[in-house]
């Protein structure tokens, strides 16, 4: 951190976010700035209390949840909210499966006989994580899922389940 003075003025230099990676120029005034806005700086903190205090922030989530229902309003906004973000992540998840297409047979007509296939081991089922884009991204490549068409994921499993008889 190069800060220069101009008279009696401190010339503040450009810095990287901690969170982001992003240069910024922190305010007149900041002379201790870490991060480029608030919402970095929020994101930060909810990482932190994550890993170290799940229960703290599970219980601030409670809190705020609590006083968004006393407020019929705000509690309509926030379904609404809720009900685009499924509609985007379902969405992600119908381009995602029609861009890969089957990987045994190619079939890609429509999305909605295409099927995530995990190879790897499951952490989640794929219903239950399709409602957050993240979600989807992580167990897919955390099983090492591939898309298969209905019927190619039939066969498949069915093949696993006769080996495991062996």
């Amino acid at each position: 951190m190069n800060d220069q003075r101009v008279g009696n003025l401190k010339v503040l230099s450009e810095r990287e976010c901690r969170e982001c990676g992003e240069p910024f120029l922190p305010k007149p005034g900041g002379y201790n700035a870490r991060y480029c806005t608030n919402t970095c700086k929020l994101r930060r903190k909810r990482a932190v209390l994550k890993s170290t205090k799940p229960e703290q922030l599970r219980n601030a989530r409670v809190r705020s949840y609590n006083q968004t229902k006393k407020h019929p309003e705000r509690m309509a906004a926030h379904r609404a909210g809720c009900r685009n973000y499924r509609a985007r992540a379902r969405e992600w998840l119908a381009q995602y499966k029609l861009k890969h297409g089957c990987v045994d047979c190619g079939y890609s007509d429509h999305y909605a006989a295409l099927q995530l296939d995990h190879e790897g081991e499951k952490s989640v089922e794929i219903a239950d994580a399709r409602s957050s884009i993240a979600r989807l991204e992580a167990e897919i490549e955390r099983g090492e899922c591939v898309v298969r068409c209905a019927n190619c994921h039939s066969i498949k499993t069915w093949e696993r389940k006769q080996e495991s008889r062996r």
